[in-house]
C-alpha cells in the first residue's frame, strides 16, 4: 500500500530512505555529501501547509531522511508547486527541466549538484520508486 502525500510525508521520508539505502545510490553517491531540502508547495490542486523533507546522503547511503527541521541546514532546497512535485515523481516531467524551465526552484551551487549527477539522478529515481499515492 502506497504512503498518501502530503498527509504521511515523515513515513514517505522513511520509504524513501529504504529505497536510497537498497537501491543503486551506494555506487553513483560515493564520495558525495549534501543536505538537500524538498518543499511541497500550495498550488490549485493542494491549499494546505507547505510540507517539507530534509534528506542526507553521505558517501553512497541516504543517513537521514525526515520530516521539516526548520533549523537544519542545508546545501541544496528544491521548491515546487505540489502538482510539479506529483508530476516529477510520477516520471511526468524530468528534473532537469522542472528546474530549467521554472517550475522548480533550485537553491544551491548547480556546479556541486552537476559534479554529481549521477546521484542526484539516482535520488530521483528513488524517489519516483516509493509507491505515493497522492491526496490531492
Amino acid at each position: 500500500m502506497g504512503v498518501t502525500l502530503p498527509d504521511e510525508a515523515d513515513e514517505w521520508a522513511d520509504r524513501l530512505q529504504e529505497r536510497v539505502n537498497s537501491g543503486r545510490f551506494s555506487e553513483a553517491g560515493g564520495g558525495f555529501e549534501a543536505t538537500f531540502r524538498f518543499e511541497i508547495l500550495p498550488d490549485d490542486s493542494y491549499d494546505g501547509q507547505p510540507v517539507a523533507l530534509t534528506v542526507v546522503v553521505a558517501d553512497g547511503a541516504c543517513v537521514a531522511a525526515r520530516g521539516f527541521d526548520r533549523d537544519a541546514d542545508y546545501d541544496f532546497a528544491l521548491r515546487g508547486p505540489y502538482g510539479v512535485w506529483k508530476d516529477l515523481l510520477e516520471g511526468e516531467i524530468e528534473l532537469t527541466s522542472a528546474v530549467m524551465g521554472g517550475p522548480l526552484n533550485l537553491e544551491g551551487s548547480t556546479i556541486k549538484l552537476m559534479q554529481h549527477r549521477d546521484a542526484v539522478a539516482e535520488l530521483v529515481r528513488s524517489a519516483q520508486a516509493v509507491d505515493t499515492e497522492y491526496a490531492y
